[in-house]
C-alpha cells in the first residue's frame, strides 16, 4: 500500500512525505528533552534540531530527483526519498556528516552529468573544486578524486584534458587557502588524508537495545533481498543505468576509506539507491510491501527509543 502510493508523484504524496519526515525526525523529544536528544559539544541542541531536520530532509528529496532525472532508475517516484531517511535513522547528532554528504550530493550530480559528453571539461573541473573545497575542512574527502578516472572510463569519455582540468580543480582551492594564509601570515594548516579502512555495519553488541536490533535485521533482510534484485536484473536495465549503478558501487567502494564524524552515513547515499531499486522493480510485490513496512516500523521504533 505504502509503496504503491510512493511509485506515483503528486502534490499531496509530497506534502505527506515532509509532513511524515518532520514527525519521524521529532519523535525522540516524545520520550525526551530536547536537550538531552540533542545535545552537542559545539551546537546548542535546538541548532542540531534544526539541521537535522532540514538538510537530511532536503538531500533525500534532492537524491530522489537525482536519481530519476539521470535515468538511473527510470520509473518516477517518490520512493529513494523515504529510503535514504530511515538508512539515516541512527544518527542524530551528527552535524558534520550531515553537511559533508549533503554537499557530495552535487559531486554526485556532477559526475553523472559527464554521460554522452564528448567534452566533459566542465563537469570535470566543477566536481574536483567542490571536492577539494569541502576537503579543506575534512582531508580524507579527497580520497574520492580518482572517482573521475573510472567514471570517465565506465562512460567512454575518457581524455588527458579532462584529467588535467580535474586536477586543476583540485589544486585551486588549496592555491587560494595558501595566499589567503601568506597575505594575513597565518599557518598553513592540513592533515593527509588517512587512508584507512573504517567502515562498520555491525552495532556494539555490549549496549545495543531491542529497537536497534530490530532496525539492524530489518535493514539487513532488505539489503540482502537488494542485493539479490540488482543481480538478477542488471541485464534488464539500459545501459546507461547500468553504467551508473557501477559508479555507484565505485562510489561506495571510496567511502569505506573516509571518515567524517561518521563514516556510515555518508555510504547511506548509495545503499539507499541500491534499495529503492529492489522497492521500485521488485517483482515480488508482497514481499516489498511487507519489508518496507517493517522498514517504516522499526525505524519509527528505533527513534522513539533513543
Amino acid at each position: 500500500m505504502f509503496l504503491k502510493r510512493l511509485k506515483k508523484t503528486n502534490s499531496l504524496t509530497i506534502i505527506f512525505f515532509i509532513v511524515f519526515a518532520i514527525i519521524f525526525w521529532s519523535l525522540p523529544i516524545l520520550t525526551n528533552t530536547l536537550s538531552e536528544t540533542y545535545s552537542h559539544s559545539f551546537f546548542p541542541a535546538a541548532i542540531i534540531f534544526i539541521l537535522g531536520l532540514t538538510i537530511p530532509l532536503l538531500q533525500s528529496i534532492g537524491l530522489n530527483n537525482l536519481i530519476y532525472e539521470k535515468d538511473i532508475i527510470k520509473k518516477s517516484g517518490l520512493v529513494l526519498a523515504p529510503v535514504f531517511l530511515f538508512l539515516s535513522t541512527p544518527f542524530i547528532v551528527h552535524p558534520d556528516s550531515w553537511i559533508v554528504s549533503f554537499f557530495l550530493l552535487f559531486y554526485f550530480n556532477t559526475l553523472f552529468s559527464t554521460f554522452q559528453k564528448e567534452r566533459p571539461f566542465k563537469q570535470s573541473f566543477n566536481a574536483h573544486f567542490l571536492l577539494a573545497t569541502i576537503g579543506l575542512f575534512y582531508s580524507d574527502i579527497l580520497l574520492l578524486s580518482p572517482l573521475i578516472i573510472l567514471v570517465l572510463l565506465i562512460f567512454s569519455n575518457m581524455s588527458w584534458r579532462c584529467l588535467v582540468i580535474s586536477l586543476i580543480g583540485l589544486t585551486l582551492p588549496f592555491i587560494f587557502y595558501w595566499a589567503y594564509t601568506f597575505f594575513f601570515e597565518i599557518p598553513f594548516l592540513f592533515n593527509p588524508p588517512t587512508c584507512k579502512f573504517i567502515f562498520s555495519f555491525s552495532p556494539n553488541l555490549k549496549i545495543i537495545t531491542t529497537a536497534e536490533i530490530s532496525w539492524y535485521i530489518t535493514v539487513t533482510a532488505i539489503l540482502i533481498f537488494s542485493i539479490f534484485e540488482f543481480m538478477f536484473w542488471i541485464y534488464k536495465k539500459s545501459i546507461r543505468s547500468r553504467k551508473s549503478f557501477f559508479i555507484i558501487f565505485a562510489y561506495f567502494g571510496f567511502l569505506l576509506f573516509i571518515k567524517v564524524d561518521e563514516g556510515y552515513y555518508l555510504a547511506v547515499t548509495p545503499i539507499s539507491i541500491v534499495v529503492a531499486n529492489f522497492f521500485v522493480y521488485s517483482k515480488r510485490k508482497k514481499l516489498a510491501e511487507f519489508l518496507f513496512l517493517l522498514f517504516i516500523l522499526s525505524s519509527i521504533y528505533y527513534r522513539v527509543s533513543v
